[in-house]
């Protein structure tokens, strides 16, 4: 069961394998779970209900492939600019549908940002309305590996 010691999330090997296991599937049946990690369905259950509590896990979605709905272009863009600009940058990035990840950064860049977009003209929009923010550098993205699962060797660092 995850609890805390000195500001760390501990977790047991239970945990962790619940945790394994639905980032491996995230609709995996809460029997089948237990099954798994070698519980009773109420008490995966409960573990379940006990890492949602504590933050750990923090919801459920489904994987979307951007290129089968026509939006096959991925950029990464960075951005420069001054303190006083943050606030509205981040305003403009919620409001913007194509920005799906926004990173603050330390060091010379500010933002750094992940974009999809079914053209170039597309991104060349966007690019022009975050570069009044201040210097933006665009990348395209070749091909984007899957994100890897938080795992058993990471989860028993913490």
């Amino acid at each position: 069961m995850a609890f805390q010691e000195n500001n760390r999330v501990l977790l047991d090997p239970t945990d962790i394998a619940i945790i394994e296991a639905m980032q491996e599937n995230g609709r995996i049946a809460i029997s089948e779970l237990g099954r798994r990690v070698g519980l009773s369905q109420p008490a995966a259950s409960e573990r379940v209900k006990r890492l949602e509590d504590r933050g750990i896990i923090t919801g459920y979605s489904a994987r979307i492939d951007p290129a089968a709905l026509g939006i096959g272009m991925t950029a990464v863009l960075r951005l420069r600019t001054t303190h006083e600009h943050i606030k509205p940058c981040l305003k403009q990035f919620a409001e913007m549908p194509q920005v799906m990840e926004v990173l603050r950064l330390t060091g010379e860049d500010c933002f750094l940002l992940k974009v999809l977009v079914p053209s170039p003209g597309e991104l060349e929009t966007i690019v022009d309305t975050i570069a009044r923010f201040g210097a933006v550098t665009t990348s395209l993205v070749l091909r984007g590996e899957n994100p890897k699962p938080i795992g058993r060797a990471l989860l028993q660092r913490v």
